[in-house]
């Protein structure tokens, strides 16, 4: 009884403010699985770089054992001559960034190759003051192992691998890990990713087919588990405009069968007026008055069902224009005390001066006269009907009180529902079609406002309807092409879609 025709009032969502915080949940994830994959890069990357050089490592010092070995070998048996024959041939079989030195006491290459100052001080010799120092390299392994000549003069072996500027990271391996890196953690991250974003996706799919089918049972937001983002919302919103889908067309079906009902029962009694007419001895007279009524009947029932169905419309949008509620309720009691008048019911009103509303003034008439004509229908012989209005605050709150028998309590809510009748026997004594008070929610739930009735506690219901009060300067807005809906022109020719509905 509570949505908000556009260009009235301006209403906020439930949940705005959790949506609001959950709006950026996908975007941090994708984000932070961006950076995750970026780390993982670099970490694999780091961590398989370092292996490497480790392996590395023991490859070249099981390399440098060897040739100390051989030269150990070599100085035992030739001497220091041989020594200098064999490193003349080990040098040119070397790789490329790797130096074969054999130093001397004095910290001399003993084929006279130019030996790196900090080669130099690693043996414990001091560099001459004004020699040209060379430069080391980040990256620069040195391997030393000791040899000892037959006259007990010691040289030093030394395999010195040159590295680069970026040490074991600029080694021929580490593009290629981290190719293999990047492939590995992006596939791993993407497929998460995907996986993730693509589950609800899915769910959503196969129940969107679902509904296509026919099937409005299916729910998506128990399928997505504790999560709270877009997606999430999206299957929370998807299962409310399933709920949705399925209390319209449930409530279309009901409609059909209710009014299916209701055309049945005057469309029998019309035939069988018309038999009785073609009886020999009939009185056509009576007969034809019988015809009339029941064809007026049909037409008011037809004309309450368009009046339901036009005001049904979701895109219907009203004229707002400021209504004065005073004059609205003097007239709509001066019509009901005519009608109240043989019975002795008494029309009590009590209503402020210039208390106005924003709405469309002859759905406002016609939505109150449902509710009065309601109430002296189901008002005791010599009884009272109030009729009151009062503001409080921003609303209008208009009450309809009578000293009937009264609702069930559980059935308060249903009274409103088109149809709907308290009394199971499906004529118009148990009252009328059951659209009246349909009628009344619908036109309420246009203007903004709301309704609900209530037994009062002496005995007897009350109808409370709730409406916003004008305010100045707001806009005038039309929808294309709609018209008045249910008016006939003037504030009390239209009473056909009034009906008593509580028993």
């Amino acid at each position: 009884m509570t949505s908000t025709p556009a260009g009235l009032v301006a209403t906020s969502t439930p949940g705005t403010a959790r949506r609001g915080i959950a709006m950026r949940n996908l975007y941090v994830r994708i984000f932070l699985s961006f950076w995750t994959a970026m780390i993982l890069v670099l970490t694999l990357t780091v961590g398989v770089t370092l292996w490497l050089t480790g392996q590395r490592m023991q490859r070249l010092q099981g390399r440098q054992d060897e040739l100390a070995r051989q030269a150990s070998l070599v100085l035992a048996s030739q001497g220091v001559p041989g020594l200098r024959n064999w490193l003349q041939r080990e040098i040119p079989l070397q790789p490329m960034h790797d130096r074969l030195y054999v130093i001397d006491q004095r910290g001399a290459d003993i084929l006279g190759q130019l030996v790196p100052d900090f080669l130099q001080a690693q043996v414990g010799h001091r560099p001459k003051e004004g020699a040209v120092q060379s430069t080391r390299t980040f990256g620069d392994v040195r391997l030393l192992s000791q040899l000892v000549s037959p006259t007990n003069q010691t040289y030093a072996l030394s395999l010195l691998h040159r590295g680069n500027l970026f040490g074991v990271f600029g080694s021929t391996e580490t593009p290629i890990v981290a190719l293999l890196a990047t492939l590995l953690a992006g596939t791993c991250v993407c497929f998460l990713l995907a996986r993730y974003l693509s589950d609800p996706v899915r769910h959503l799919r196969a129940a969107t087919r679902s509904i296509a089918a026919g099937d409005l049972r299916v729910r998506v937001s128990s399928l997505i588990g504790r999560r709270r983002d877009e997606l999430a919302l999206l299957a929370f919103d998807f299962d409310a405009m399933a709920e949705r889908l399925r209390n319209l067309i449930e409530s279309q079906r009901q409609l059909l069968r209710d009014v299916s009902h209701e055309l049945r029962s005057p469309l029998a009694r019309l035939q069988i007026a018309l038999g009785l007419a073609r009886r020999p001895n009939a009185n056509l007279e009576q007969e034809f008055d019988r015809i009339e009524q029941e064809a007026q009947r049909l037409d008011e029932l037809i004309g309450e069902i368009l009046s339901l169905s036009r005001l049904e419309d979701p895109a219907r949008e009203l004229i707002a224009e400021p209504v004065n509620l005073e004059e609205l309720l003097e007239a709509l009691a001066d019509n009901a005390r005519v009608e109240a008048e043989p019975r002795f019911v008494r029309i009590d009103l009590a209503v402020p001066a210039a208390l106005t509303v924003a709405g469309d003034r002859e759905l406002l008439f016609r939505a109150l006269e449902n509710v009065v004509r309601n109430a002296l229908s189901h008002a005791p012989n010599g009884s009272t009907v109030e009729l009151s209005a009062r503001a409080q605050g921003e609303q209008v709150t208009i009450r309809v009180s009578d000293q009937g028998p009264g609702v069930p309590p559980d059935l308060l809510e249903r009274i409103f529902e088109p149809f709907f009748r308290v009394g199971k026997a499906r004529d118009r004594a148990s009252g009328g079609h059951g659209i009246g008070l349909a009628i009344t929610s619908r036109v309420v739930s246009l203007h903004a406002g709301n309704v609900r009735a209530r037994n009062l506690p002496a005995g007897g219901l009350q109808v409370e309807i709730v409406l916003p009060r004008d305010q100045p300067g707001g806009p005038t807005l039309v929808a294309p092409g709609e018209s008045r809906a249910g008016s006939s022109g003037n504030g009390a020719g239209d009473n056909a879609g009034v009906q008593p509905l509580h028993a």
